[in-house]
């Protein structure tokens, strides 16, 4: 069935969401009610060739018949508009050459119109990262090597899949050999657990960095990269100069460790005994829910989930930011926003006002708007029924489904996300149900869509009511490894806490290094106050740890200085000031000094996590730490070390 690219979407949205009304389709085609009815005209008759109506309910519409038929179709659009710019994009960073219109107007077969507006698109993207286009009969892109390395890895890994480039499949892109990119994933691979758990498009972008090293472009300069990051890369391009007989020369090194730096290792959801962390990033998080709550008189803190999801899909997304996103490819995104309008209009100033440039644009606000939208219908586990989800889709599409399932099916004690990379790791034996989102060739795992319209999510519904009614008791393994823990030793951890919790008074110097100083000078479990001194203004330099708007500041490491794990505060006399989170000057008043001795037992290296997630995350809490004296603080803690002791024992 060939369907015209109009036709296509409107079937999509169909598919996807179930029933349309003609100001919804028209919202997704971006065109006029008259349009919307010339376009249905049109479908209805291609659709009765096959025995499948268009059924009007209302004022809505839908598809009735075999829509199985329907995966089939096909647009007589070869290529989309969102993958022309991606191709046109591609040649003028990778061509030796310009490129003229002509070229462009042959090969994708539009007018030279389109290739102005299409250079035009490409050449707004490509300032948010600094390069140019410089027309000198033709085009050509301009910009440092490093930028336009970085912009060429993320552009590769918007166009291809996970699945596709797990395949070595991706005849477009001449410039990734693949004898080089299978080595550097095999490589990367074999060094990942390094780095803790990767998203599998961030990988993807992080190999292909790999694959593009060539000792040819002056990079950077040296610069401030953490020794985890550097390590990680020198074992990994020692690694690849052996299979490849090449020399990875300091350069490429260092600028690997950077980026790592950048989109992994800084930004971490639990940061405390990190060497380095973007504390700008990790605040902007809370910034963005504290401010979409304010604005909406919601309180989205309440959903313990939602801060977690917004960390991993925003690092994901200025790690490798969709830089050509389709027109309304995201129906059930883009209509979240449209019945969401103001919720919608919030985010978006929201955003405006906290990230960079290049993830400014109506599909990163559709996709958190969606995010918030489905925090106020999320549901918690309850019955015991365990599900495999196979997908290869990103972290909020995931989240998303995921959520839709709960909400139909709350007996559902666990939905476990594989990527189809791991399936053959997974033991399906252990599972009451397996879904996946893409066909998988040799498996017999149910097709579910990544926005499953109405009847399909009554009909898996259906599915999981029968299941669980069914349901054969076997002995089963974990499959969520619990971390062992000894209750005795935490209960002792939150003591020994508590009993060398302190609140203090000092009459300060006025500058903020002096005061740290003087707070360290006067610790008799401190061997060494200059070095540890030393130490805490150092990190506090790379990672400013004022919390904004509080007159708060953290000072917080582990060194063998320290003889006894503290966590104390410390009331300033004098106010001093000091760089904050979102590196702007903070009047601080109390400072909260978190000490750890070296090689520290994890039961108190976890009670110290708590305290420090409890002072950034959580609004009243900083409230308490502000003003309380040390009897409230005290009991603060008291109820963050049970939380803590209650979430383990579940």
């Amino acid at each position: 069935m060939l369907l015209t690219k109009r036709e296509e979407q409107l079937v999509r949205a169909f598919l996807q969401v179930g029933k349309l009304s003609l100001k919804e389709m028209a919202d997704i085609l971006q065109v006029s009610s008259r349009t919307v009815y010339r376009t249905l005209s049109d479908l209805m008759l291609t659709l009765e060739k096959d025995g499948i109506e268009l059924i009007k309910d209302g004022r809505k519409y839908f598809l009735s018949g075999d829509l199985s038929i329907l995966e089939e179709s096909q647009s007589t659009d070869e290529v989309s508009a969102s993958h022309r710019l991606i191709l046109t994009a591609y040649q003028l960073l990778t061509s030796s050459t310009t490129i003229i219109n002509e070229e462009l107007q042959e090969q994708f077969w539009v007018s030279n119109v389109t290739v102005i507006q299409d250079v035009a698109d490409i050449e707004s993207r490509l300032k948010e990262f600094d390069l140019t286009i410089q027309r000198k009969r033709g085009y050509q892109v301009t910009g440092t090597p490093a930028q336009k390395r970085r912009f060429l890895a993320i552009l590769l890994s918007n166009a291809i899949s996970i699945q596709d480039f797990w395949n070595d499949h991706y005849p477009e892109f001449p410039i990734l050999e693949k004898k080089q990119i299978s080595s550097a994933r095999r490589i990367f691979e074999e060094h990942q657990h390094l780095l803790g758990e990767v998203d599998s498009k961030l990988r993807e972008f992080l190999i292909i960095l790999l694959g593009l090293a060539d000792n040819q472009d002056e990079l950077l300069p040296v610069v401030n990269v953490s020794k985890e990051a550097l390590d990680f890369s020198k074992h990994v391009f020692a690694d690849l100069a052996k299979v490849s007989k090449k020399f990875y020369n300091l350069q490429e090194i260092i600028y690997f460790a950077n980026i790592l730096d950048q989109v992994i290792i800084k930004r971490q959801e639990i940061p405390l005994f990190r060497e380095k962390f973007d504390s700008e990033f990790y605040y902007s998080i809370s910034q963005m829910i504290d401010a979409v709550s304010r604005f909406t008189k919601i309180n989205f803190f309440k959903d313990k989930l939602l801060f977690k999801l917004l960390f991993n899909h925003v690092r994901l997304s200025l790690a490798v930011p969709i830089l050509f996103p389709e027109k309304a490819s995201s129906n059930v995104a883009y209509l979240a926003a449209q019945q969401n309008k103001f919720l919608h209009s919030i985010v978006s100033l929201v955003m405006r006002d906290i990230f960079p440039a290049f993830i400014q644009n109506e599909f990163e606000y559709e996709l958190v708007t969606l995010h918030f939208a489905s925090s106020l219908r999320r549901s918690p586990d309850i019955y015991p029924i365990r599900l495999l989800l196979v997908t290869d889709e990103r972290p909020l599409t995931t989240s998303v489904l995921i959520s839709k399932i709960k909400n139909i099916a709350p007996f559902v004690e666990l939905i476990d996300v594989q990527s189809t990379t791991n399936l053959s790791l997974v033991d399906s034996s252990q599972y009451d149900y397996c879904l996946t989102t893409k066909p998988i060739p040799k498996k017999e795992i149910d097709l579910i869509s990544t926005f499953p319209n109405t009847q399909e999510i009554l009909d898996l519904q259906e599915k999981l009511q029968l299941i669980q009614e069914n349901r054969t008791v076997a002995e089963r393994h974990e499959l969520q490894t619990k971390a062992t823990y000894d209750l005795q030793k935490y209960l002792e951890a939150s003591s020994q806490i508590l009993r060398n919790f302190e609140l203090i008074s000092v009459d300060n110097p006025l500058s903020f290094d002096q005061t740290v100083g003087q707070i360290v000078g006067i610790l008799n479990f401190v061997t060494d106050a200059p070095y540890l001194t030393a130490k805490l203004l150092s990190r506090f330099e790379l990672s400013p740890l004022a919390i904004p708007n509080t007159n708060l500041a953290l000072l917080h490491t582990q060194s063998h200085t320290v003889n006894d794990s503290h966590f104390l505060l410390v009331e300033l006399k004098n106010t001093v000031s000091a760089l904050s989170m979102n590196h702007q000057n903070e009047e601080v008043k109390r400072v909260l000094v978190m000490l750890t001795k070296l090689n520290e037992q994890d039961e108190i290296r976890d009670m110290m996590t708590a305290i420090s997630q409890s002072i950034i995350e959580n609004n009243l809490y900083t409230e308490i730490y502000r003003t309380g004296n040390q009897e409230i603080i005290y009991q603060l803690l008291n109820t963050i070390f049970t939380e803590k002791i209650k979430k383990l024992e579940n």
